[in-house]
């Protein structure tokens, strides 16, 4: 686990940097306290409360058959609501590893490969995305090493993000596209791209004539009996959504992510969170677990950018190494004002998340307390 931090500066931040006052969530949690897991848990968040940077969270782990869940702070800032299992959360990049596995089950259904190119799916104004003579294939979209820009250049998130993704729309992603521009020759170099992933949501919903959360929630989250991960809430759920913050200031959702919504669009529970985890542990026998076990292969490294052992997966990154048997399965997200992690141990049969409510542009202390508290965590459970 000692690149983790590396991951998730890599992987959740939009906009790093330095945070001056860091905050810690106020002393109020739903942790009963009665047995000695309880309170080595809240032991351990106490450890790293005053650098956590949040208003409030939930963490969960399932271990043994069993999920134990807590919440610290609020929901929103002088609330007094403490976050618990069914709390909403924007889970960001974790809607990544959702993406890859719609993804394949398509390709699976249509008779193709990850291997096959991209180019046939794509109007055909846009030229074909290749270089050194190697063509964009859905395996390089979907494991980072596309070429394809982290953001599209014709995407500006420094005023107001979520207003920003809302309205980028399809016209606006293919025009950035037809550029043709790729940095690297795909499959050779570890590039984190939120424009490639989107891309292949934006196939989805094209061939699938729907939009891509509905075909997403229809196709893997409720046959997986995830209820509560979708990409819209309604009112009643919307009750149960925490606020995203910026240090202890609210900031607005991100209701859409416009034509990269397969980027991270979803919001979820830690209650579902879990049970996703166990899923990807025990995948169900069907086409669907098919292209759950297909995501955990390995299909890249880059010794260079991510260390030795790391492997890029589909949707993935395993972080311990390259047999998907022994995998320690990793992906966080970060939003405007959320961020989330989820570590999935295969071999250990171990599920651990945690939901943040702010997020503070990936500043470096925020990151190191956040995946020190996951390792505690981790350490405990073992």
């Amino acid at each position: 686990m000692k690149n983790a931090i590396l991951i998730v500066m890599m992987t959740a931040g939009l906009f790093l940097g330095c945070s001056k006052d860091l905050i810690a969530p106020a002393e109020l949690s739903n942790n009963p306290l009665e047995s000695q897991l309880d309170k080595a848990v809240d032991a351990l968040v106490l450890k790293h409360r005053s650098q956590l940077n949040t208003v409030g969270f939930t963490l969960g782990f399932w271990k043994n058959g069993e999920s134990h869940i807590y919440g610290y702070g609020e929901m929103e800032k002088g609330s007094g609501r403490v976050p618990d299992a069914h709390t909403f959360y924007e889970i960001g990049s974790i809607t990544k590893t959702f993406t890859a596995t719609a993804t394949v089950q398509w390709l699976n259904e249509k008779g193709l490969s990850v291997d096959d190119p991209i180019r046939p799916f794509l109007p055909s104004v846009i030229p074909t995305l290749s270089k050194g003579g190697v063509e964009v294939t859905f395996k390089h979209l979907l494991n980072h090493s596309s070429g394809i820009a982290y953001f599209p250049s014709n995407l500006s998130l420094l005023i107001n993000p979520a207003k920003a993704l809302d309205n980028y729309s399809e016209a606006k992603l293919f025009e950035y596209l037809e550029k043709g521009k790729l940095n690297a020759t795909p499959g050779t170099t570890f590039e984190y791209s939120n424009t490639a992933m989107g891309l292949a949501g934006t196939i989805l919903a094209r061939e699938n004539k729907q939009s891509f959360g509905t075909y997403l929630q229809t196709k893997v989250c409720e046959p997986l009996g995830l209820f509560d991960t979708k990409a819209k809430l309604n009112a009643t759920e919307k009750e149960r959504l925490s606020k995203g913050h910026k240090g202890v200031k609210e900031v607005a959702y991100w209701e859409s992510l416009g034509a990269l919504d397969a980027a991270g669009v979803l919001r979820s529970t830690v209650s579902d969170i879990i049970k996703y985890g166990v899923s990807v542990i025990n995948p169900p026998s069907n086409a669907l677990g098919d292209a759950m076990r297909t995501c955990q292969v390995p299909t890249f490294t880059d010794p260079k950018n991510l260390g030795e052992k790391t492997a890029i997966c589909l949707g993935w990154i395993n972080l311990k190494t390259q047999d998907e048997d022994d995998a320690v399965l990793f992906h966080d997200g970060g939003t405007g004002g959320f961020n989330t992690f989820l570590i999935v141990d295969k071999s250990k049969k171990l599920v651990l998340t945690v939901c943040y409510n702010s997020y503070n542009g990936g500043s470096k202390e925020e990151a190191e307390a956040r995946a020190a508290l996951n390792n505690d965590i981790l350490q405990l459970l073992k």
